[in-house]
């Protein structure tokens, strides 16, 4: 499979789910959320709306409450590898009627840039909970164990067209670079997160705290 724009081609989802032993892993809501397997491949479903709504159950079901658990990392690891599917481009929403009747309509976001902002978030508050344990230790380090996929699933992303998609591709970058495992991808990346540390956006904090995180001098950008 390739994850580059230009060379994008359809995964077989099927074999990738059987990498795990899905009966041995579970998620936060068993009896309500459907299983993961299910979740997952109903995010490569032909039906945006199914999409949104397995995109939905995956964030709530595998880090609700900012938890992880034991199907947490598997399922982090089949999304790092399907980014690349161009079905993963689809335009979603995945707010439910009560949040429309309350916010309003929501407008569509590819779900490849979704998949990448919640592995993305979901490193920075792993790395977070590791001064606060909140959970199980253990499936919180095996998730964070999965970096340097991360990093690999993202990278391609970094100069996409689509700037939902750069931006959601620039926050996991940024951070999964504080973290050891990726030390040695530093130099190549140093110059994107200074870039991205000096311009209003959404990751421009992310961006300073990589750079602090590095020992770098930030005062100036606060």
């Amino acid at each position: 499979m390739s994850n580059t724009g230009d060379h994008e081609a359809l995964v077989d989802p099927r074999d990738l789910l059987l990498q795990t032993d899905w009966n041995a892993v579970e998620h936060c809501c068993p009896d309500v959320a459907p299983a993961t397997p299910v979740i997952l491949l109903e995010l490569l479903d032909g039906d945006p709306v199914t999409q949104g709504w397995a995109f939905r159950a995956l964030v709530e079901a595998h880090t609700r409450q900012q938890v992880f658990y034991t199907a947490t990392a598997p399922a982090a690891r089949f999304v790092a590898a399907v980014l690349g599917d161009p079905r993963t481009l689809a335009r979603v929403t995945d707010r439910c009627t009560q949040e429309e009747a309350d916010l309003g309509p929501q407008t569509p976001f590819p779900l490849r840039a979704g998949l990448l902002s919640w592995l993305g978030d979901s490193v920075v508050e792993a790395m977070w909970q590791r001064e606060r344990p909140y959970g199980d230790e253990e499936d919180l380090e095996a998730f964070l164990d999965l970096a340097p996929e991360f990093h690999a699933a993202a990278r391609p992303f970094l100069d996409a067209g689509c700037p939902e998609v750069r931006g959601a591709a620039l926050g996991v970058l940024l951070a999964v670079l504080r973290l050891p495992a990726l030390a040695g991808r530093i130099p190549g990346h140093r110059d994107r997160v200074r870039a991205a540390a000096l311009v209003e956006g959404p990751y421009r904090r992310r961006a300073v705290d990589t750079l602090s995180c590095w020992g770098e001098e930030v005062s100036s950008l606060l």
